[in-house]
């Protein structure tokens, strides 16, 4: 039985986002559970598109998603290509989106329950902020609430 939640289910809601620049490519995840943050990541990425990125944010928050256990997540995207192909409004034509979207939908299979929500961009800056950073080569993790001080940066 999980502790994290009464009935021993473990809900997360994980904010994902991708960025691109002339640097490389950056995807960032922010993980909340009972409105507490308690992880963070980001992953530096080759080049490549921006709907690329986005769903390198989206695999690096089903790998993590998994990773906790976690019996119910809620991803939330900036992305309403990424929403709508994964919620299946829209059809992948991109011939470089459909391995990405065919391991996305993989990933989602192993999870007991998954939704994805389109969110504004403000509402997502947080995990922005991180995918710009790991684009840029400065890669964060933290696997513990930020309030205890004690997340750092990986160089």
């Amino acid at each position: 039985m999980n502790p994290h939640r009464p009935g021993g289910e473990r809900r997360l809601v994980i904010y994902a986002d991708g960025a691109v620049s002339l640097k490389g490519a950056g995807a960032g995840i922010i993980v909340l559970e009972r409105q507490q943050i308690i992880r963070l990541a980001n992953r530096r990425l080759p080049m490549m598109t921006n709907n690329e990125a986005e769903y390198a944010g989206l695999l690096l928050a089903l790998e993590t998603a998994q990773s906790l256990a976690a019996a119910e997540v809620e991803i939330c995207l900036d992305s309403e290509v990424v929403v709508g192909q994964m919620d299946g409004r829209w059809a992948v034509n991109s011939a470089k989106l459909k391995p990405l979207h065919q391991e996305a939908c993989e990933r989602a299979r192993l999870l007991p329950r998954i939704a994805y929500r389109h969110v504004p961009r403000e509402r997502n800056s947080l995990a922005d902020a991180l995918a710009v950073e790991a684009a840029a080569g400065r890669l964060w993790q933290s696997r513990i609430p930020l309030g205890s001080r004690q997340h750092e940066r990986e160089a």
